[in-house]
């Protein structure tokens, strides 16, 4: 499987930059957790970048996920939900974009592949319109793990499906000119556990998966450990912030905001904008951390 090493490309994250991690439950969950935006942000804590997480359990390149609220009725059929996505990646206006997919898609076996990378082809081509020089860098899916109930051999079973989905994220790697971080490939014979429940990455796991992604993409060390006071610090007013953000795009009150009761309660769609300023205040506060840890 090629890796991030074979691309041309050195990564980078630069002063203005705005990231975007886009993918299913591997980012969604990640931001509980808040350990793979501080690992990047403190490889360059002088930099001002931004960070937004629009992953969405159970989603895949084609926007199933998307297509839904809670009350099932906000975005309509998955053309929909594919087309809202690619607007709110458009109004983010990203110069990065961190993508992970291919773990749902492969329950579709043998015979999805070619569908896949189909539908994988179209999402490149929509995070990366024509002209605008935004950077991609792909995560691979992570293996399924042993030892939480299932059998070894459909534990095997499902990883050899698992990596067939992965390889054509890394073929395409060479040929699309993006960053392939080959987190399958890395995780597959770990000894030490990675996941919650064979399947999530673990508090354990994403930190392991923090430092897979520094070794694959040759990252700067950052100024201090990740472990530090200084980091925990950073990292739960990162994780703060960012879910300040999933409130703004994702409200609890979404029949409200978007779907089948929007019409009763037109001033619930004005108020997922009213958290933008708690946001920047809260991005502010990250910055302040950052500075210290900059200035030491």
């Amino acid at each position: 499987m090629a890796s991030a090493l074979d691309a041309v490309e050195k990564f980078e994250l630069c002063d203005g930059d705005r990231v975007v991690f886009l993918g299913n439950s591997f980012f969604e969950r990640a931001l509980d957790y808040g350990h793979l935006e501080t690992a990047l942000a403190l490889c360059w804590p002088d930099r001002d970048i931004t960070f937004r997480n629009l992953g969405w359990d159970g989603d895949t390149v084609y926007g199933h996920s998307r297509t839904v609220g809670r009350r099932r009725t906000v975005f309509g059929n998955p053309e929909e939900g594919f087309q809202r996505m690619v607007a709110h990646l458009d109004s983010l206006k990203p110069t990065v974009v961190f993508v992970a997919y291919g773990y749902n898609e492969s329950f579709d076996g043998e015979a999805g592949l070619e569908r896949f990378a189909s539908g994988w082809h179209r999402l490149l081509d929509a995070l990366r319109p024509s002209g605008t020089g935004t950077r991609i860098v792909v995560l691979s899916s992570t293996p399924m793990e042993k030892g939480f109930g299932a059998s070894g051999a459909h534990v095997a079973a499902r990883n050899a499906m698992i990596r067939s989905y992965c390889d054509v994220l890394a073929d395409s790697a060479g040929k699309d000119g993006f960053l392939f971080v080959d987190l399958f490939g890395a995780l597959e014979n770990r000894t030490t556990p990675y996941s919650a429940n064979g399947i999530h990455p673990s508090e354990e796991g994403y930190v392991a998966i923090g430092k897979i992604i520094a070794e694959q993409l040759c990252l700067p060390v950052p100024p201090t450990s990740l472990g530090s006071k200084e980091a925990r610090g950073i990292r739960s007013a990162i994780v703060k912030k960012n879910n300040l953000y999933f409130h703004r795009w994702r409200p609890r009150n979404d029949a409200f905001v978007y779907g089948e009761r929007k019409d009763e309660q037109v001033v619930a769609q004005t108020e997922p904008e009213k958290f933008e300023p708690f946001i920047t205040q809260q991005e502010r506060i990250v910055r302040t951390l950052l500075d210290k840890v900059k200035r030491k």
